[in-house]
């Protein structure tokens, strides 16, 4: 609908943390998104069928930090790598051993935030977690459809944005 009355540009949430994240914390016009559930890649997609110029992704990290494996359908029934892609991120800028079985034993990301913290890792982790996010959307996306994304936290707010997020956000808005 939103390409129908003219709109190329638009936020993609999986649903109500999104949208109200979107209202609350970036004060944007929810008007102009829409909600995608878990069908991150199908969304992708029909973006470029549709023509769209670009799209800007904001998700919790309890389901978006599956894009950094890859993983385009984020329902837990299709893929569920949350502690993985943590902890696989936290090995790879300096977690020893113990500290990733803790993560590995989390039942949600909030509780692997906590270790994170405690670690002093969350910036490292989301800095690499992003660069693969990044990665997998741009590969999806392909050369004619501008996409970006930001992960955030209930507790932390934003934790990683990609390059072009900001300039997204005012594309967006200014492109209504």
């Amino acid at each position: 609908m939103l390409k129908e009355n003219g709109t190329d540009w638009c936020y993609v949430v999986p649903g109500n943390y999104g949208m109200d994240f979107l209202r609350k914390k970036l004060h944007v016009d929810t008007a102009l998104s829409v909600k995608c559930s878990n069908y991150v890649g199908e969304t992708i997609e029909d973006a470029k069928l549709l023509g769209m110029k670009g799209i800007l992704l904001i998700g919790h990290i309890g389901k978006f930090i599956k894009l950094a494996a890859g993983v385009m359908n984020t329902h837990s029934r299709q893929a569920d790598c949350r502690m993985e892609v943590v902890g696989v991120h936290a090995a790879m800028n300096g977690a020893d051993a113990a500290v990733v079985r803790e993560i590995m034993d989390c039942i949600n990301t909030t509780e692997a935030m906590e270790i994170l913290r405690r670690e002093k890792l969350i910036e490292p982790v989301m800095e690499s977690v992003m660069k693969r996010i990044e990665f997998f959307l741009k590969n999806r996306a392909g050369e004619e459809l501008e996409i970006g994304v930001i992960l955030f936290s209930t507790e932390d707010g934003i934790l990683g944005k990609s390059e072009n997020a900001d300039e997204l956000l005012k594309k967006i808005q200014e492109n209504r």
